[in-house]
């Protein structure tokens, strides 16, 4: 008779168990957050700093927010950096409005977006890679480090979506976005 109980208890214990792990996976997707996490998934961007048509600092050519790249919130997103201007150029992924600072923070908006040396930057020809988790969805900012440069217009977008499922550029075609 005791082992009947044990058993009976441990079923319904099993039950409340379900009941709890569902309420919390509706809650999740109801706000928008991932509960299994796409870590799995990684988008590998690639940015080039260098200059715009009329000389200005540039990431891909586009400057001031004039690019935005969105990945699915969750996922992996590997950078591959390279500076193919004369100056020195970083890139870090900073809170929406660190453009507006001569010497942006030097703190990313998530851990490791950033190639080291940001206020120093890279010289010419170097090519940095830089992976982290767009684990929160918002609005951020792809923003070079060697200060003046950001407030200068190089700077564009970052956004993590709760909604997406793959990652895209705007204007189409102005970054490499492999999926793997």
């Amino acid at each position: 008779m005791k082992q009947q109980q044990k058993i009976a208890r441990a079923g319904r214990a099993l039950r409340w168990g379900l009941v709890v792990l569902s309420l919390v996976a509706a809650g999740a997707l109801v706000l928008g957050t991932p509960l299994l996490h796409a870590a799995t998934h990684t988008a590998e961007i690639t940015i080039t700093a260098n200059k715009t048509a009329n000389g200005g600092f540039a990431f891909n050519g586009y400057q001031r927010g004039a690019m935005t790249i969105t990945v699915p919130a969750g996922w992996q997103v590997l950078v591959r950096f390279e500076n193919a201007d004369t100056t020195n150029h970083s890139l870090a992924v900073l809170a929406s409005g660190a453009h507006t600072q001569v010497a942006p923070p030097s703190s990313p908006a998530f851990a490791g977006a950033t190639t080291p040396n940001f206020a120093a930057g890279s010289a010419k020809g170097q090519q940095l890679t830089f992976t982290f988790e767009a684990s929160k969805p918002g609005t951020y900012e792809l923003v070079c480090g060697v200060p003046g440069h950001a407030i200068s217009g190089q700077w564009d977008a970052l956004v993590v979506s709760a909604t997406a499922t793959e990652p895209s550029v705007t204007p189409s075609g102005a970054a490499t976005i492999t999926v793997k």
